[in-house]
């Protein structure tokens, strides 16, 4: 039997004693055959090798853990005991390890050797001689089973590939994996064999709670426990050996010595597990919880992520000794307030249209039938352009009929006239005069049922294509004209921004039919009457246009800005809600 390669056991015994501040030194010795020998020291130099090399010594005689405090004062007089821990593989102690400690406290020599007995698994493996041929050989099957965890898409993939391969190697009926995230309590990952199980499951929480009572003590746990172990906390496995009457071995995973997860391995053999499989779970505890980790902080939501970045920050920024995350943070404070309270231009936001500067109406002039529409809306026309006939068949015969009776009416008037009777002359005179006036009403209204353009300008409402030989009433709106180069600008503002509109004030219009290219205008009139629109409160703002596009036609519709002088851009994205609340409180308030 050989020892470990002295270098990689003075590796390993120099970063366990580092990695403790109330560690001053440690030993490392191997029971040979012929004699003990020393295989590694920390510090180099002999100055502690009396006293660790002692209790090492005790350790071995004894085989169980020693705590010494040495009569003779240590080299470093600020520690004050040694605590000693045989090597063990199996039944046999191969060798020793002495750490020289500075502590009063009996909790904490019983945590220091609860770490030590951990982090020495791998020591005690490699002094048997045995790595490579116990189970096939423990580190090429737990690299074995750190690749099958890392190569699969999803950590719970892995963690189910990962269980069923230790099970098949460990020869036990189940094997289960935990996970502990942040935050969380250990939850079930994998079972062996099993792509999916219920949580809710009465037999899934009792696994979970052997898992955790595993994981509060950072140790493995054997139920029904080894004569060799040490005494536990095993009431949850006691209560799931009494559900499942298998034998388990629960294992916590851990990273940077906070828990990750955990192993839960079931035999239904009364056999106790052997010493190999024991240290192959061992094994597994070391290397398994980084791994763990990893994958789940590689699949937290972003919002987990962006918690955890912002921990991260909060934590440089609390630090003493890093000046530069506070120099940069108060950079960004100062350029936020001088952002926030900078003053800018207060733009009002409204929905706009446009609108013909003046609008002419052309309505029926008497009641009657819709013969013919020459234009529909959209149309430029000039004035004197026929737009509308109306029918002209029933006036067209009241014509003829007062053009017979004025006929009729002046015979009469010229027979009287030269028989010389003058009553008959005057009377005949009046009934001509009346037929006349009848007779030339009849012909404006025959003049009417031709409806001409009063203006140039563009047909913006009235498509009557659709509505040929409808009645019309006299006064019925038919058609909408508008002058085709001159508009004005409606906008609705909202009541809570009307205060700050005034006349004079200019803006921009972005229309939706030219929404990269914007129009100045001017505010000449606030309405002072309310309308409702799309349940809002707005009063209607008339402004003119300074810029003027030939693309622009009334009824085109965008979103008008306009400038309401300079505030703080805080107070631009707070004064409504401020608003708001002053309203509120005074509604709410006595």
């Amino acid at each position: 039997m050989r020892p470990l390669h002295q270098p990689s056991v003075q590796r390993w015994l120099q970063d366990h004693c580092e990695s403790s501040a109330c560690v001053a030194g440690g030993l490392v010795v191997f029971a040979g055959q012929e004699a003990t020998q020393t295989i590694a020291e920390w510090p180099v130099g002999g100055q502690m090798t009396a006293p660790l090399s002692a209790a090492a010594h005790a350790a071995l005689e004894r085989a169980r853990p020693v705590v010494v405090a040495p009569t003779v004062a240590l080299p470093d007089s600020k520690h004050n005991r040694v605590i000693s821990l045989p090597l063990r593989q199996g039944e046999r102690t191969l060798g020793a390890v002495a750490l020289a400690i500075q502590t009063d406290s009996t909790a904490q020599v019983e945590a220091l050797f609860k770490e030590l007995t951990l982090a020495s698994v791998k020591v005690g493996q490699s002094l048997s001689g045995q790595a490579g041929h116990e189970l096939g050989g423990d580190a090429a099957r737990v690299l074995a089973l750190q690749d099958t965890l890392l190569s699969h898409a999803t950590l719970q993939e892995g963690a189910l590939a990962l269980a069923s391969d230790l099970a098949q190697i460990l020869g036990c009926d189940r094997v289960s994996v935990g996970v502990s995230r942040p935050g969380k309590p250990l939850e079930m990952l994998a079972v062996s064999n099993s792509a999916e199980f219920n949580a809710e499951q009465e037999l899934t929480r009792l696994m979970v709670a052997a898992m955790q009572e595993a994981v509060d003590q950072s140790a493995r746990i054997v139920f029904p426990a080894l004569a060799t172990e040490a005494p536990q906390m095993i009431l949850a496995h006691a209560e799931l050996h009494s559900r499942t009457s298998m034998t388990m071995v629960s294992v916590a995973l851990t990273q940077a010595q906070e828990p990750a997860g955990a192993l839960l391995a079931e035999w239904r053999s009364a056999t106790p597990p052997e010493a190999p499989q024991l240290a192959l779970l061992d094994s597994l505890g070391c290397v398994l919880g980084p791994l763990l980790s990893l994958g789940c902080r590689a699949e937290r939501s972003w919002q987990a992520r962006a918690v955890a970045k912002l921990r991260q920050a909060l934590g440089r920024i609390t630090q003493r000794n890093d000046p530069l995350p506070k120099v940069v943070v108060a950079a960004v404070l100062v350029a936020l307030g001088t952002a926030l309270w900078w003053p800018v231009t207060y733009r009002i936001g409204a929905p706009a249209r446009i609108e013909g500067a003046v609008q002419r109406v052309l309505a029926a002039p008497m009641d009657g039938f819709l013969q013919k529409s020459h234009v529909r809306p959209g149309d430029t026309v000039r004035a004197g352009d026929l737009l509308v006939e109306l029918a002209d068949q029933d006036l067209t015969l009241e014509r003829r009929k007062w053009e017979g009776v004025l006929s009729q009416h002046e015979n009469g008037f010229a027979a009287a006239l030269a028989r010389a009777d003058r009553s008959q002359f005057v009377i005949n005179q009046g009934r001509a005069g009346e037929a006349q006036a009848q007779l030339d009403l009849i012909r404006q209204q025959l003049a009417r049922t031709k409806l001409l353009s009063p203006i140039d300008g563009v047909v913006i409402k009235g498509d009557l294509s659709q509505t040929l030989g409808a009645p019309v009433q006299r006064g019925d709106p038919l058609l909408t004209l508008a002058p085709a180069e001159h508009y004005r600008l409606m906008m609705d503002i909202d009541e809570r921004d009307v205060a700050s509109v005034k006349p004079g004030q200019q803006g921009q219009l972005a229309l939706t039919s030219l929404p990269g290219e914007t129009l100045a205008f001017v505010v000449e009139r606030v309405t002072p009457v309310a309308n409702v629109r799309d349940g809002r409160n707005t009063f209607e703002v008339q402004a003119k246009l300074l810029d003027e596009t030939p693309l622009l036609r009334p009824g085109l519709q965008g979103v008008a800005k306009i400038n309401a002088g300079q505030q703080s851009a805080a107070w631009i994205w707070s004064h409504r809600s401020m608003n708001w609340l002053r309203l509120a409180w005074w509604s709410w308030g006595p």
